[in-house]
């Protein structure tokens, strides 16, 4: 009888520290489903959607934005002496933001007419040089160091036009130094005029007169009642120790052709006439 007792007594003292053994147990693994069917205690973060409907902006600083893609995909091919498209220097333009999208319910712009040149040729006797350009348009020399071609077609909402501007620097340029040069061009062209806003791109390498020359492409809007669009190109090179600067501006509306058309004509043809 005794013996039994005992035997009863070991296998109560088994249970209930089995039973202690399960509750440590279940304190261990909180995130464990109870076993009547509570929920797992452990508390799940709440997850951030992802943004959606994100506008996408154009960096014009980064180096990743190619000018050369507005000229329709031209393949022309240049030397191979080492320039690359290189970023712009954002500290030195204060305008010169990534590209803002316009909002949507801004009126649709008006429709612009299908536009083609004639070229002509002229001569910039002051500058010594002599390139093609849109037929019938009005020269003048300003100076001795400025050649003015000017679109007279009043339809337009923005003057289109040619300027070629000539600095004695006394040294051909490097590399850097065209790039250096060009920026500041860009600089220029942005603190004559009066924009509200004004983009420009990052720099790459084009044939001008003598070799290959390095430009930018810009975009603006004029601070004014209808708030003109603008855009244009600068490209600079030196020639016999003379900074040759060529500026073609003209209305944003019609950009594409400007810059595949009047640019790459003037830029193409320009040639010293001694």
């Amino acid at each position: 009888m005794l013996k039994k007792r005992i035997v009863c007594l070991a296998l109560i003292l088994c249970a209930a520290l089995l039973l202690t053994a399960c509750g440590q147990q279940q304190e261990t693994f909180p995130n464990q489903p109870r076993q009547n069917g509570g929920a797992s205690q452990e508390q799940t973060q709440p997850t951030e959607a992802p943004a959606t409907n994100v506008p996408q902006q154009i960096n014009y600083d980064d180096g990743s934005y190619d000018p050369t893609r507005e000229e329709g995909g031209s393949s022309e091919q240049v030397a191979d002496n080492g320039i690359t498209p290189a970023p712009i220097m954002q500290s030195q333009y204060a305008g010169a933001t990534p590209v803002k999208i316009d909002p949507v319910d801004k009126p649709t712009p008006t429709a612009v007419p299908a536009i083609t040149f004639s070229y002509a040729t002229y001569t910039a006797s002051n500058l010594r040089m002599a390139f093609d350009g849109p037929a019938g348009w009005i020269p003048q020399e300003t100076g001795t160091d400025t050649f003015v071609l000017t679109n007279p077609n009043p339809a337009m909402d923005y003057e289109a036009k040619v300027v070629l501007r000539t600095v004695a620097v006394g040294k051909d340029y490097t590399q850097k130094e065209l790039i250096k040069e060009v920026q500041n061009q860009a600089d220029a062209i942005r603190a004559a005029g009066n924009f509200k806003s004004f983009e420009v791109s990052s720099t790459a390498a084009r044939f001008f007169i003598s070799g290959n020359g390095v430009y930018l492409a810009y975009k603006g809007t004029l601070n004014d009642s209808a708030e003109t669009g603008v855009a244009g190109r600068v490209i600079v090179n030196t020639y016999n120790k003379v900074l040759y600067v060529l500026d073609v501006s003209y209305p944003r509306a019609v950009a594409d052709t400007f810059a595949d058309g009047v640019y790459n004509k003037v830029r193409h043809t320009m040639k010293p006439t001694e």
